[in-house]
């Protein structure tokens, strides 16, 4: 039903109008008639009413039937105040005048207000929900403790985190959905759950004793019952009674010695190679003033060979997990080289993976390995064979093969293949590297 029914004269005045007995706009066209209606409406809204009869008068003497043509128009009320109306206009039998027949439109904007206020609000609750989703995680992920998530009417395990996954050695994908009775020597589902209601009657928290299957090895279990969403959950700790609180601080204390004051540096990492921690001896080997001033940098500013070196020890960590006795020179702030043999290991056991390296110095390391006399003795043996039968050019060229050969296959193989890495390592050019693969046959398996 219409709320506003106004006739329009040629001349653009109204000569006739009404409203829907008790519609608000009852009031507001009570004064209407008789005036022009452009002094009724804003000046946007009478170009559009202008271009809309026009096209209607167009249409109609273009064709027999006269089309519905719709316009918007704000009608000025007042103190600033407008009032939205979604008009017909239809041209009457003289052609001459227009009838519009209008609807309010306040009731529709102020629905879709609604609407959009309902869409704002529901987006910043998903906002929300998906903070604390990510602080439940890292609450998760970073705790030192071992929580399992448990449905009470299932048995099955809702959630576990990262430390309860390593204690039942299975990665936290497999835990998800599976019972938790199952991990456990002589224990179902119903005698979990009694033992977790019992005492969660007095409100205090169930501590029960259980076995892991697959390892033998005795934890402790305590848990608390609580409901949410309608569901009743339990919260699990897993402790080992072997491992308490003294021993951990002993361990930390001893670790934390020998990391200041041990006789081999020690350097943490993170995943891109910048320096996390370094210890008292690699900043006397690299003569730095303290440890802020390497702090943030990334160890190929040390390394002789720079990132080449930097990246046959992450990739080589990353991969294997460990990298015993890798050779290469340090560069100290005034410049000098001191030769180093570096062990890494990749702890990925953490949110945030670290490579530790422990540095020995090997500049004078000569001096102090035992006597190897005898086994050069015995490689050389081959070598010695060769006199007699052989110019001392020729022996000393096909010895060089050898070596150069070994070197060649060693750079590749801690490079993983990688031409360019392995030419920067070895101080060649890469056309003189790929001269010297074809010269040992050695590039289809460096292809392959």
């Amino acid at each position: 039903m219409a709320d506003i029914c106004l006739v329009l004269s040629p001349e653009g005045r109204v000569r006739a109008v009404s409203s829907r007995p008790g519609s608000p706009t009852s009031g507001i066209v009570a004064g209407w008639k008789d005036k022009a209606l452009s002094e009724l409406i804003d000046s946007m809204s009478s170009e559009k009413l202008h271009q809309r009869i026009e096209q209607l008068s167009s249409d109609v003497a273009s064709s027999a039937s006269a089309p519905l043509r719709w316009v918007e128009l704000q009608h000025v009320i007042g103190q600033g105040e407008t009032l939205p109306v979604r008009y017909a206009l239809h041209l009457m039998h003289d052609r001459r005048h227009v009838l519009m027949v209008g609807q309010d439109q306040r009731p529709t904007i102020e629905m879709q207000q609604m609407l959009l206020n309902a869409q704002i609000a529901l987006e910043r609750d998903h906002e929300v929900q998906r903070e604390i989703d990510t602080r439940y995680r890292l609450l998760m992920d970073f705790t030192n403790d071992s929580i399992v998530l448990v449905s009470v009417g299932s048995g099955l395990i809702v959630d576990i985190n990262h430390n309860a996954a390593l204690m039942l050695s299975r990665p936290r994908g497999d835990l998800l959905g599976r019972s938790l009775a199952d991990f456990f020597v002589d224990h179902t589902r119903d005698s979990l759950v009694s033992a977790l209601e019992n005492p969660a009657q007095t409100g205090t928290a169930a501590v029960l004793e259980v076995e892991i299957k697959s390892s033998q090895r005795r934890l402790q279990m305590s848990g608390k019952m609580f409901r949410a969403s309608g569901e009743q959950l339990a919260i699990v700790r897993l402790t080992d009674p072997g491992e308490g609180a003294i021993a951990d601080e002993q361990l930390t204390s001893n670790l934390r010695q020998l990391f200041n004051h041990g006789s081999d540096a020690i350097v943490f990492a993170d995943r891109d190679g910048n320096i996390l921690a370094a210890s008292e001896t690699f900043l006397n080997l690299t003569d730095v003033p303290s440890a802020s001033a390497v702090r943030g940098r990334s160890l190929a500013d040390f390394l002789a060979r720079g990132t080449v070196d930097l990246r046959v020890l992450l990739e080589n960590a990353r991969r294997a997990g460990q990298l015993r006795m890798y050779a290469t020179r340090l560069n100290t702030d005034f410049g000098a080289q001191v030769g180093v043999e570096i062990s890494a290991t990749w702890l990925d056991d953490q949110f945030d993976p670290v490579l530790a390296l422990v540095l020995r110095n090997s500049s004078s390391a000569g001096a102090v390995r035992p006597d190897t006399t005898g086994a050069q003795d015995q490689s050389m043996q081959g070598v010695i064979e060769l006199v007699g039968s052989s110019t001392l050019k020729d022996i000393v060229s096909e010895t060089t093969d050898v070596i150069e050969r070994i070197c060649i296959e060693t750079a590749l193989e801690l490079t993983r293949n990688n031409r360019v890495a392995a030419a920067e390592m070895l101080g060649l050019s890469r056309q003189s590297l790929y001269v010297k693969l074809r010269k040992y046959d050695l590039v289809s398996r460096d292809e392959g």
